[in-house]
């Protein structure tokens, strides 16, 4: 059993200082930024759900749905409600980090349209946050330590040497079992400067909110198509995976 730690303990990072005026206070304002962005990402997707229905539901068909048969689509349709919220929410998260609009003049990328909406009032850490999306990939994770209420760690399937992310998240940390299998996109907290072409910055990672939870018994298989999918294809082929086996209700 891990042992709480007080107000007025010595903070455990060793500062000398007592836990409420160090460590508790950093986890306190990283606590309220992440609540701002999630703020923003959802003031973002209900603007663009708002005003650009159409077009997103050329995009649900042309791309989303792209290559999912009747039968699967039903499947989907009549997902558990849990599913069906989660695949909401990736489905909006995709359009926005890597979708685009077809057939419109002018500005056509749903993440350029949300940044340049004055009526949407983000905040200038809210669209710091938001710009990271077009420069954060999704990517597979297996999730290899996991304590509930604090934090989760997260390696990249695909990449054995790189080092592990640690996600100090106490509510993400309590849908995680270590050997989980999931998609995800990964972003920073705390970031002091704007995301680089090479996605370099200095911050806390979180998770972005979009979920691909896989199942043991099919990793093997969703590896083996993304190591013979092109690098353009990647998410495309994680994301019809899991739409399958949503339809599936697996």
């Amino acid at each position: 059993m891990v042992q709480e730690v007080g107000r007025n303990d010595p903070c455990p990072c060793g500062s000398g200082k007592k836990y409420k005026k160090c460590c508790m206070l950093k986890q306190r304002d990283l606590a309220a930024e992440r609540i701002n962005h999630r703020e923003g990402i959802q003031k973002s997707l209900a603007w663009i759900n708002r005003h650009y229905q159409p077009q997103i539901e050329q995009w649900l068909e042309d791309v989303w749905l792209a290559d999912i048969n009747d039968a699967d689509r039903q499947g989907i349709t009549s997902a558990d409600p849990t599913i069906r919220g989660i695949h909401d929410v990736n489905l909006l998260e995709q359009l926005v980090a890597e979708g685009s609009f077809a057939g419109m003049e002018g500005e056509n990328r749903p993440l350029q349209l949300i940044l340049g909406a004055d009526d949407l009032q983000l905040d200038e850490d809210q669209r710091r946050y938001l710009e990271q999306l077009q420069h954060r990939p999704l990517r597979l994770y297996r999730v290899t330590a996991c304590t509930a209420g604090e934090s989760f760690t997260l390696q990249e399937c695909a990449a054995r040497n790189d080092e592990p992310v640690v996600i100090a998240d106490k509510w993400a940390s309590r849908m995680f079992d270590v050997g989980d299998t999931v998609g995800m996109r990964l972003m920073q907290t705390n970031v002091q400067t704007n995301v680089q072409t090479d996605g370099q910055t200095d911050g806390e990672w979180e998770t972005s909110g979009a979920i691909y939870h896989i199942p043991d018994e099919y990793v093997d298989e969703l590896q083996a198509a993304l190591k013979k999918a092109k690098a353009a294809d990647y998410s495309r082929t994680l994301i019809h995976f899991w739409l399958e086996l949503v339809a599936a209700h697996v």
